[in-house]
């Protein structure tokens, strides 16, 4: 079971960071994203099952998930314009990544409180790798820090002389997204071993 469980942060987070642009700000905006579809998505799950509505769940859910992706689409096109357009059809991956339908329909019968602690206390965990993943790729190959700004536009903030970012700039591209992305999961597996072969000791 646990294996299964690295095996979906790994694949999600793949989905997540590889094709998505190294910039800190659209790295914000799909983790937002995801922590709104979490949270509406438990409690839209524990509502169809109060209404005794099992045989259509996961339609129900998976409906609604996108339903309210184009809505969460739609205000960025109204109000970030240039961040839809980047991100584009890379919106519509955290309704669907193995992360998200793993926290939501896995122990649905638990109750409310319950599940909302255990799924946001994992969300957070997963969304923290993530937004450091983004910042590092951020400052390293651009050598700025982005958010959102005033008047709908992307705030930048130069951080390092682009002169001096030199072959950081490489953090920048998918084939550097690649590399740090093996470099992190190689790291997690490690301290996965270390903790299992360190437990298995202690028993």
């Amino acid at each position: 079971m646990k294996q299964k469980k690295s095996f979906m942060y790994i694949a999600s987070f793949l989905a997540l960071t590889i094709p998505t642009p190294g910039r800190f700000v659209l790295g914000f905006t799909l983790i937002l994203e995801l922590f709104i579809l979490e949270v509406l998505g438990i409690l839209v799950n524990s509502l169809v099952s109060k209404l005794k509505f099992n045989e259509i769940r996961t339609y129900f859910v998976m409906l609604f998930m996108i339903s309210i992706t184009l809505l969460y689409r739609q205000i960025l096109v109204l109000t970030y314009t240039e961040i839809a357009l980047n991100l584009g059809f890379l919106l519509y991956l955290p309704p669907v990544s193995v992360f998200l339908t793993h926290t939501l329909f896995t122990d649905f019968e638990e109750p409310l409180p319950v599940r909302l602690k255990s799924n946001l206390f994992s969300t957070l965990i997963f969304s923290l790798m993530i937004l450091l993943f983004f910042l590092f790729r951020d400052i390293a190959g651009y050598g700025t820090f982005t958010f959102f700004g005033k008047n709908h536009r992307i705030f930048e903030k130069v951080i390092l002389n682009p002169d001096k970012v030199g072959i950081f700039t490489f953090f920048a591209s998918i084939s550097g997204a690649l590399v740090l992305t093996g470099l992190v999961i190689y790291l997690f597996m490690f301290i996965r071993n270390k903790a299992r072969i360190i437990s298995g000791r202690g028993e």
